[in-house]
């Protein structure tokens, strides 16, 4: 309606935000900017996202003639559009380019699975979807912790997208929806849902149901068409869905979920679970071999959490058995956990000396690369002209290697005391 002073020029001008790439600031932000001053005596937009370029994935602007152009819509296809979308979402750090690459598409097409598969569990144990749900309601440490990571999660992706960081929402969903959701979560409440404790399961359903809900809602951004597909397919026909999950209001919680007894508890949980796998892989423990673990000098509060989680840890760890105990085990190796050491008996499943000989080969070669890329790092030609990213992957490198070295020391040491 310009240069009428309509209704429709009063709504859309100005704008919030404007979205564009580095490369056209001045041949056309900049432009817009004065025209908007010139014209209408305002700025056109408050807000100027500048997003990465993407680049192939050796960093090489795409290209007809160099023949390394991808056509989205052939990736859409293959791997789906909230594949594609998340994958631009989770590499749209600022300042940097994104190197797309199929390989990383279907990487988040997984996550979309894993997303579709926890839904799937979910269904099939009658857990119950659309409803509210209220901090008093949750009386399992399980349940509670799993609505405070929901709640820590929300904050994070809430404060990156305000940031415009959508890489570091993406991160944040990424990591609470696939690690803390479908890894952890799931997987520890298997166990309940088997179980005789009719009341546990019934929270345990309400629980899980309005996780997922609530986790649809936080996808919805990044991967609106498995969300919206899921928000639907999860109607209940005694409990109508209020519309599309695209008109739903956000997930804000403001600390009401926060839970440090039961956070407490399950990162204890978490953290054992961990340890034992972590160890049984270093070890070169069969993976289906079901060991003995022993807890020893634990805290009347550990004993407590190990003796209310014991099913979990012996099913998610591979264990035979999961015992408070007061003595080491002959012969059997050690774990520290916080104040407590954990025992484990894997000598009838391994070849001590032989284990020997395979770790002291493996900390040969880590050895050379940390004395080969410590030197590289020492050397001010690399540091001054290589790229700042690529210096500093070469020192996470090292820093992850000195780590693994010393875990590979410890369980040698170990491995020897048994031989």
């Amino acid at each position: 309606g310009w240069p009428e002073e309509t209704d429709a020029l009063k709504q859309y001008y100005p704008t919030s935000v404007v979205v564009t790439a580095h490369d056209i600031i001045f041949f056309w932000v900049a432009r817009k900017m004065m025209m908007g001053l010139k014209f209408m005596d305002d700025i056109p937009f408050h807000d100027v996202y500048i997003h990465a370029l993407v680049l192939d994935e050796k960093g090489q602007k795409m290209s007809k003639s160099k023949g390394n152009a991808m056509d989205p819509l052939e990736i859409v296809d293959q791997y789906g559009a909230d594949a594609l979308r998340f994958t631009f979402a989770r590499q749209a750090a600022q300042g940097r380019n994104i190197r797309l690459s199929t390989q990383a598409v279907e990487g988040y097409r997984n996550f979309t699975t894993k997303l579709w598969n926890a839904t799937r569990f979910a269904e099939m144990n009658a857990c119950e979807f659309g409803h509210e749900l209220q901090p008093g309601d949750l009386k399992l440490p399980l349940n509670r912790w799993i609505a405070a990571e929901l709640a820590k999660a929300a904050d994070a992706v809430t404060a990156a997208l305000e940031a415009y960081k959508f890489n570091e929402a993406a991160d944040a969903l990424y990591q609470f929806t696939w690690n803390v959701l479908c890894d952890w979560y799931i997987e520890l409440i298997k166990p309940v849902m088997n179980g005789e404790d009719a009341a546990a399961k019934a929270e345990t359903q309400k629980a899980c149901g309005w996780v997922i809900d609530q986790t649809f809602k936080l996808l919805h951004p990044f991967t609106p068409f498995v969300t919206e597909a899921l928000w639907e397919q999860t109607e209940d026909a005694s409990r109508k869905r209020p519309g599309f999950l695209m008109m739903q209001d956000w997930p804000s919680f403001k600390g009401a979920w926060d839970d440090a007894d039961a956070e407490a508890e399950l990162q204890w949980v978490l953290d054992t679970i961990s340890e034992i796998r972590s160890t049984r892989a270093v070890l070169n423990v069969p993976a289906g071999a079901q060991i003995s673990a022993s807890l020893i000098g634990a805290s009347d509060k550990v004993k407590a959490w190990a003796n209310a989680n014991a099913t979990a840890i012996r099913q998610m760890a591979r264990l035979s058995a999961f015992a408070i105990a007061s003595d080491k085990p002959a012969r059997a190796v050690t774990i520290a956990s916080g104040d407590e050491t954990i025992a484990l008996e894997v000598e009838e499943f391994i070849t001590p000396a032989d284990e020997i000989a395979r770790l002291d080969k493996e900390m040969a070669k880590l050895d050379k690369d940390i004395t080969g890329t410590e030197k590289k790092l020492q050397n001010e030609n690399f540091v001054s002209k290589a790229p700042p990213e690529i210096v500093e992957e070469n020192r996470e490198r090292v820093v992850e290697w000195k780590a693994t070295l010393a875990k590979l020391a410890s369980a040698r040491d170990q491995l020897a005391s048994i031989g």
